[in-house]
């Protein structure tokens, strides 16, 4: 069975072969070729496979790298996509092939589209989510916002990436109150709503506040993994059995910022972060405050969906900017099987379980 990596990367230079080879040794052996043990060359050397050159545009090159180098580890396998080339523009991760024995020995999500959809009790109808935000609320305002959220049928109820163990809302008092305002909205409407706290305390502490927020009856949590590290996901997941794992692109947007350098968005986004185990992935959507386009918008969604090994599906999460007025637009082009996360949409007007209301019949 093959082992081999295909990364395949975009590479903007005037010699795209000279600069692919030197991509190809630095991810590597990463010192020049004749210095390494000429009897592990095969399993240690990654190898330019070809060069299309294409007008006007970079060049693409896929670079296959033995398995072996990897080591078994899930960190070596990043390292082997991007490592030290990650320092230089002029080289961007477009794609990847991974062998099935890779990819089987990969976290990958534990519930995925379909055990998402069964945790929150919606079998068909697009998926919708709200961050509980602005920081600055104490526990109590943040419970009472999360309970009038749920009360209007939202499905997921996360915590904004800014809260963390802040004095006016520290995590160990904030997180039982909205566990129990969550479930007091869902006996009273027999909604299914799910709370999702953050996970953002010292990384001593990841272990911990994972375990809390499942002790205190949490449906799951958000991890930043440009923040924890690409194995929290896998390890949240470990932690928390049946709980939703939901990752938030906090400190990743430089891998994505540059046409020139760093990692397409589909990929980090749609293929890395669900290789990792996340159940669903937040990016920024288009035409809010962010820069990614509805192409690239689209590409992540597919890349989240499509077939991947054995690894089931997750649920692209569009978010930044989205209101109730361009729900239809956003469920037409994304489909039922997204999480569309909106926050001060939900929030302007003063009444915000009414606003939730209204973009729950939005999107049916």
């Amino acid at each position: 069975m093959s082992s081999v990596i295909t990364a395949v990367y975009e590479i903007t230079a005037e010699d795209p072969l000279a600069r692919a080879t030197d991509v190809a040794v630095e991810q590597s052996h990463e010192l020049p070729t004749e210095l390494a043990p000429q009897n592990a060359i095969d399993l240690s050397l990654g190898v330019v496979r070809s060069i299309e050159r294409r007008a006007g545009r970079p060049a693409r090159a896929p670079v296959a790298d033995p398995g072996a180098r990897a080591g078994g580890a899930r960190g070596p396998r990043r390292v082997v996509l991007l490592g030290n080339v990650s320092l230089q523009d002029g080289v961007r991760l477009v794609d990847l092939d991974l062998p099935a024995s890779l990819l089987a020995a990969l976290p990958g999500p534990r519930l995925g589209v379909a055990g998402v959809r069964e945790l929150v009790g919606e079998p068909q109808h697009a998926l919708l989510a709200t961050a509980l935000k602005p920081v600055g609320m104490s526990s109590e305002q943040i419970a009472e916002l999360a309970f009038q959220i749920a009360a209007g049928g939202l499905h997921i109820v996360k915590e904004d990436q800014g809260l963390a163990n802040q004095p006016w809302a520290p995590f160990l008092e904030r997180v039982p109150r909205i566990v129990e305002a969550v479930r007091r909205a869902n006996e009273e409407t027999g909604g299914r709503s799910v709370y999702l706290p953050v996970v953002n305390g010292p990384a001593a502490g990841f272990d911990e506040q994972v375990r809390f927020a499942r002790e205190q009856g949490a449906d799951g949590v958000m991890v930043l993994p440009g923040v924890a590290g690409f194995g929290s996901l896998a390890r949240a997941a470990e932690l928390f059995p049946g709980g939703m794992i939901l990752s938030h692109p906090s400190f990743l947007g430089g891998f994505t910022a540059s046409a020139t350098h760093g990692v397409a968005p589909d990929v980090l986004f749609g293929t890395l972060l669900r290789l990792a185990g996340a159940d669903a992935s937040i990016f920024p959507g288009w035409g809010g405050r962010f820069s990614l386009t509805r192409e690239q918008c689209l590409e992540i969604a597919d890349a989240a969906r499509r077939p991947l090994g054995g690894l089931a599906p997750i649920l692209p999460t569009p978010g930044g900017g989205m209101s109730i007025e361009r729900a239809p637009e956003l469920l037409e082009a994304f489909g039922p099987d997204t999480v569309f996360l909106i926050g001060a949409g939900l929030q302007r007007g003063g009444d915000p379980r009414r606003a939730s209301e209204r973009l729950v019949a939005a999107t049916r």
